[in-house]
C-alpha cells in the first residue's frame, strides 16, 4: 500500500512526523472503506504504540480519536469513550476537537441519531474553515441547514 510505503520512507529519511501522518491517513482510510472493526482496532492499538515510541503526540491523538469512535461503534466501554472525547473538546476550535466532532457525527449519522447530530452541529459550530476537504464537513453543512 502507498501509505505504508510512505510510512517506511518517512522513517528511513528521519521524518517521523510525515511517516506517522501516513499511518493516520491509512487508519482513517481503513475505517471509511469498511474494513472489519475488529481488525482496525488491532491495527489502531499497534499504531498508538508506534506513535508513542516515536513521540508523535498530535498524530497519536488522531488515532486515539478514531479508536475511541470505533470502540463506541462496537459497544466497548462507550461511557469511558465519551469522557475521553469530551476532554479533548475543551477548546472547540482546535484541530483535534474538529476530528472528535467529525467522528462523533459519523457515529450519530450511522445510527440515524439525528437530534444528537443536530445538537452536535449547534454546539461545535462551523468546522468548514479548518477542514474544507473532509467528507464529514459536508455532513456538518447539511445538518447546519437543519438547525
Amino acid at each position: 500500500e502507498p501509505l505504508l510505503k510512505g510510512y517506511q520512507v518517512g522513517l528511513e529519511i528521519g521524518d517521523n512526523e510525515k511517516a506517522c501522518y501516513c499511518l493516520v491517513a491509512r487508519s482513517y482510510t481503513l475505517f471509511f472503506i469498511g474494513r472489519s472493526l475488529d481488525s482496525i482496532q488491532q491495527e489502531l492499538e499497534a499504531t498508538i504504540q508506534v506513535m508513542t515510541q516515536l513521540k508523535q503526540d498530535e498524530n497519536k491523538m488522531k488515532i486515539v480519536i478514531l479508536l475511541v469512535t470505533l470502540k463506541k461503534l462496537r459497544g466497548i466501554d462507550a461511557e469511558a469513550c465519551d469522557k475521553m472525547l469530551d476532554s479533548i473538546l475543551v477548546e472547540p476550535r482546535n484541530n483535534l476537537a474538529v476530528f472528535v466532532n467529525i467522528m462523533k457525527l459519523e457515529v450519530f449519522v450511522c445510527y440515524q441519531e439525528w437530534r444528537d447530530a443536530i445538537d452536535l452541529v449547534r454546539k461545535a459550530g462551523s468546522i468548514r474553515l479548518l477542514l474544507p476537504c473532509v467528507p464529514g464537513s459536508v455532513r456538518y453543512t447539511f445538518l447546519e441547514a437543519l438547525t
